[in-house]
């Protein structure tokens, strides 16, 4: 059947319940009460900080650093890796900026309680991007409806009663309120944003801060209430039989890594114009435009498994039944598999559009003045999960935003790498935000297994490759890769070393979060070469040296620079059949950390697996276990799926269905009551990795054949499958039986590029095709 529908018996009462929607640039979380509507609200552009907060002091001199640099090497070199952390600390700055919430919109019906409330539902349809809460109170029915329009910018809250009723519409923000206007039936609120916002797992005495005199992102919410009641002024509604609330929000936010310019009066007028269009257009138009607009993406790829659901259980109920006999088995209800697939998409779509900003940790929600992490952005793994699966699920444009914050990464990266290590080029860090930060945080005191890694834009690059790989970029789009994949390449010539045997590698490494056994007994970060660090270099300079012949700058003399140095780079090391997180037989302290990054190579990656490396990674994943957080369950999904592991996956699915109602620790993973991945908390790179992860359960494109169903899960049964986008640009419907033989199968080529012959494997079976614009039929009718 197919899955598209969320639904719960009760209202939201925690963050974890609530259900999310978005337009890219727009949230709102919805807790859905029949009497009080609370809408908890973000806009993608609403920061804490500028690109000044890069610079505020104290800032790391080109001294200072370089000294750094040279005694941790030496400590390294002697083998005294804790005072190697010791000095590269000494190169940390402070933190990037945070993501922050807007406001919170709040509908409550005046005398009314939630225990008045009968026959209550609400819901969260995937395919239509609405939410609805419904219910009796007293006979009289009561109905919320809620979504957002991005053609039209617009949130759009639609209360409606059976008998009249008086309800007040209330407005309220955690940031500086700079003011607020209410005339008639409107109500503009003014805002400003932090000029700094300390994370939460650094203690400061003042972790919110407004600086008087620093630049910092100001804005607006315009509100109009539309209604067939009595409007009193301050928000109240009276004898109503319906009210609807239209709002936008609006920033001085200008670009990526470029200063906020305006006022929040200017925000205010942006805000009020596209209030005032979608009321002129009329909410009728507007709301066809939304879910043409949705449809437009949603509907391209649709997973159907498992049997019909009678409606007596709801989402969180399904949730917990899969575990009713004490351990989780997906079998029981493998549409839940399909919902979690297809909310994943749906997440992606709403919180990552074209021109607008990635989606961060939170995707586009978040309810936290400080928030975890600062709801921005990790490069050590987690933005890039965000995209895995954007190409094979058929949602190519949605990585647009992260393009634009690697453009704004390398703009800002040069001036770091030219001070923190005299190198051309540019560099990123492992945390950065809206304004493009790119240096090593922790004010130097913070652990370098996550503080120290000047690796972010290689693995960052490796989206651009794909990109070409499933034939999204255009020539302007290469060239555009070409600028950043050089810049990249500059700075990885002058970091790379080379030892007396002429192999090359980096002199000061670390293997993301990870650190190991010293000789002393004790534990460090800092080594050479780790293996992710070899693996990043392998690739990128692949990429950059095929890219430069495509575009014909053979005779650029980086080029053959680059092709010198990665003939030097080492194979990809083994230990003890695995493969090895750091050469030369380290000891992992956490021997099943969560990540497993020297496993890059095999996926996202897509360097050919022989069969001892594809043993060897399995060897180090089984070293690994299965147990972790989301997004690391949903890495290791993928990473079985591309080894064609199908009893594995379904190992790890046991995992990622948990119901987090139930405390299993700091990094033990599963789903919250709205399908939320945890980390926990919440972080949605579980929710979209999990796309990437099945997904390639359903098809491999990585070598010389297009594999289809190489690693589906007998667990999840017969199903089908249409939209799926294969490399180089060839989409795939197929459907299969419950033991797992393909049934059906047609494909063809989305893009030019993809036209001609290409090689089908179903099992050991190979089936030769032609494609063009017009499907071809592999398997069946």
């Amino acid at each position: 059947m197919t899955e598209h529908v969320l639904w719960y018996r009760r209202p939201a009462e925690t963050w974890n319940e609530a259900l999310p929607l978005g337009n890219g640039a727009l949230g709102a979380m919805c807790f859905g009460g029949a009497t009080d509507a609370l809408l908890r609200l973000n806009d993608e552009t609403l920061w804490s900080g500028s690109p000044a907060s890069e610079l505020a002091a104290p800032v790391v001199t080109a001294d200072e650093a370089r000294e750094a640099l040279a005694e941790a090497r030496a400590a390294v070199a002697d083998g005294r890796e804790e005072d190697a952390d010791r000095h590269v600390r000494r190169l940390q700055h402070r933190h990037a900026q945070s993501f922050l919430p807007f406001a919170d919109l709040r509908l409550r019906i005046d005398g009314a309680t939630p225990d008045q409330v009968e026959d209550y539902r609400r819901e969260l349809d995937l395919a239509t991007a609405t939410h609805v809460a419904t219910g009796t109170r007293a006979g009289a029915g009561l109905s919320h409806r809620t979504w957002i329009s991005a053609p039209h910018g617009v949130l759009v809250h639609e209360l409606e009663s059976d008998e009249p009723i008086d309800v007040r519409v209330e407005l309220e923000t955690q940031l500086r309120e700079l003011g607020r206007v209410e005339i008639d039936t409107a109500t503009t609120l003014l805002v400003q944003a932090p000029s700094d916002v300390t994370p939460p797992h650094d203690e400061v005495d003042e972790p919110v801060v407004y600086e008087d005199g620093a630049v910092s992102v100001r804005g607006a919410l315009h509100a109009r209430i539309l209604t067939d009641g009595t409007p009193v002024r301050g928000g109240r509604v009276l004898r109503a039989t319906r009210v609807t609330v239209v709002l936008a929000t609006a920033t001085t936010f200008t670009g990526m890594g470029r200063m906020p310019a305006g006022t929040e009066r200017a925000a205010a007028r942006r805000a009020t114009e596209l209030v005032d269009a979608a009321i002129a257009a009329g909410l009728d138009e507007v709301r066809a435009a939304q879910l043409a607009d949705h449809a437009a993406l949603y509907d391209r790829t649709e997973l159907a498994i498992g049997a019909a659901q009678g409606p007596e259980r709801d989402t969180a109920e399904r949730l917990r039944d899969l575990a009713r006999d004490g351990a989780v088995d997906i079998g029981r209800d493998p549409g839940v598999a399909a919902l979690l697939f297809h909310y994943g998409r749906y997440l992606l779509i709403s919180s990552s559009r074209p021109g607008g900003l990635p989606a961060t940790l939170q995707g586009i929600w978040n309810q936290d003045l400080r928030p975890d992490w600062s709801s921005n952005y990790t490069t050590n793994i987690n933005v890039e999960m965000n995209y895995w699966g954007a190409h094979t699920a058929n949602l190519s444009e949605t990585e647009e935003p992260l393009l634009d914050l690697i453009e704004a990464l390398a703009d800002s990266g040069a001036e770091t790498a030219r001070r923190l290590y005299d190198a051309p080029g540019w560099v990123a860090h492992h945390n950065t935000d809206a304004w493009g930060y790119t240096q090593p945080v922790g004010d130097g005191v913070h652990d370098p297994s996550w503080a120290f890694w000047p690796m972010a834009g290689f693995w960052l690059c490796l989206h651009l490759a794909e990109r070409d790989a499933f034939g999204v970029a255009d020539e302007s789009e290469r060239r555009r890769a070409f600028r950043l994949l050089r810049g990249a390449t500059a700075f990885a010539l002058a970091w790379m070393t080379r030892t007396e045997s002429g192999e090359r590698g980096t002199a000061l490494s670390t293997s993301p979060e990870n650190t190991f056994r010293t000789r002393d007994g004790g534990s460090a970060a800092v080594a050479e070469s780790a293996t992710l660090d070899i693996v990043l270099l392998r690739a990128h300079l692949d990429e950059f040296v095929r890219l430069a012949h495509l575009l014909g700058h053979e005779d650029d003399p980086l080029v053959a620079r680059a092709q010198d140095a990665r003939a030097g780079l080492p194979e990809i090391p083994l230990e003890d059949g695995a493969i090895a997180e750091w050469p030369g037989g380290r000891e992992a302290v956490d021997p099943h950390h969560r990540h497993v990054s020297p496993l890059v190579f095999a996926y996202p990656g897509t360097e050919p697996l022989t069969p001892e490396l594809g043993a060897a990674a399995s060897r180090f994943l089984d070293l690994r276990e299965d147990e972790s957080t989301g997004w690391s369950l949903a890495w290791k999904i993928a990473l079985r799926a591309r080894l064609g592991q199908a009893d594995r996956v379904a190992d790890l699915l046991a995992l990622v269905f948990r119901d987090m109602s139930v405390a299993r620790g700091d990094h033990s993973g599963g789903l919250y009551d709205n399908l939320l991945a945890a980390h926990p908390p919440f972080q949605i790179d579980g929710n979209l990795g999990y796309v990437a992860g099945l997904a390639e359960c359903l098809i491999h494109s990585h070598g010389d054949a297009i594999g289809l169903l190489p690693s589906w899960p007998s667990a999840l049964g017969a199903g089908s499958v249409r939209g799926l986008v294969a490399r180089p640009g060839v989409e795939v419907d197929l459907a299969w039986d419950d033991a797992g033989a393909v049934t059906s199968a047609r494909a063809r080529a989305r893009v030019a590029s993809a036209h001609g012959a290409s090689t089908f494997r179903v099992g050991d079976r190979e089936i030769e095709a032609t494609l063009d614009d017009a499907w071809s039929v592999l398997i069946g009718e």
